[in-house]
């Protein structure tokens, strides 16, 4: 039995003349005749009774057509359907996010999104960068917003984002009076630095800065998060020097002090797997991912 032969036979059913229904059909009369013969020796069931005066629906014909209707709106619902999720205008897209994209490059991914993709949702999930990579091999991420280029094979990536660092300071600090900072201003200052365990990205990229300014950093403590680090830096166990957009958060106790992008930075990319990625994703990498993000 086939899809053709079910429209074939509610088409007939609705005009009751196998002329009518073959013009609606856009077919000649003998064709339909047999398709309809062929559909009922394969049921066992006669549907229609039709002599040189009429055709006309069998009780079996009956409750066949009721039925027909039916699987035919759930095959053009579910083709509907299919076309829109290739689109991009419906469905769910699981995107992960490292924490400092959330303050600056997710607004923008999200406004994007909503421009050029406006019935998909999007689910963001606050991950590491490693985490994400292995999450996007496994299918459980569709892209991810990372801090460094993964090592592992297999994903696709583009720059997206260059994350400046800034200062951080208690409010009353010292360093908050300065009318102008400079990265070399924190030579011997105690620092609260991001624990390379948990943000390998941002703590090596804390050094590399320091160390390219002409000094090593005094580390004195660290922190897994930033609501961690802007908790210690308020408390007066150190400053920090953390991605620009953080200051974003507006949190109380602290001030954020801008020095520029001699503060040196970090790079943000998307990935996503590179191994028969969907039309979809694709598409959100070409339209949304490839325009690089600014400040």
């Amino acid at each position: 039995m086939e899809l053709r032969q079910l429209l074939y036979f509610v088409t007939v059913a609705d005009e009751l003349n196998f002329s009518k229904a073959a013009v609606r059909l856009h077919m000649s009369q003998p064709p339909l005749s047999q398709q309809i013969k062929a559909l009922e020796d394969e049921m066992g069931v006669e549907l229609l009774v039709r002599n040189r005066r009429e055709v006309r629906l069998t009780d079996a014909g009956r409750a066949f057509q009721a039925d027909c209707r039916a699987v035919l709106e759930q095959v053009r619902v579910a083709v509907t359907t299919a076309r829109r999720t290739a689109a991009g205008d419906i469905g769910t897209l699981q995107i992960g996010m490292v924490t400092s994209g959330i303050f600056h490059v997710l607004p923008t991914i999200l406004t994007r999104m909503a421009e050029r993709f406006p019935g998909l949702h999007i689910a963001v999930t606050d991950m590491g960068s490693a985490d994400q990579a292995h999450a996007v091999m496994q299918g459980k991420l569709d892209i991810g917003i990372v801090h460094s280029i993964p090592t592992r094979s297999g994903l696709g990536k583009t720059p997206i984002f260059t994350e400046y660092f800034t200062i951080v300071v208690p409010e009353g600090h010292e360093l908050a009076a300065r009318p102008a900072l400079a990265l070399r201003d924190l030579e011997g200052v105690p620092l609260v630095a991001f624990s390379r365990e948990h943000a390998p990205a941002l703590f090596d990229g804390m050094i590399a800065s320091c160390l390219h300014a002409g000094f090593s950093p005094v580390i004195a403590h660290t922190a897994r998060n930033p609501l961690t680090t802007f908790q210690m830096v308020k408390l007066g166990l150190g400053v920090a020097l953390v991605p620009r957009s953080y200051a974003r958060a507006g949190l109380p106790g602290v001030v954020f002090r801008e020095i520029g992008q001699t503060a040196g930075h970090i790079q943000l990319y998307a990935i996503w797997r590179e191994q028969a990625p969907s039309d979809l994703v694709m598409r959100v990498v070409s339209e949304v991912m490839s325009e690089p993000i600014g400040y």
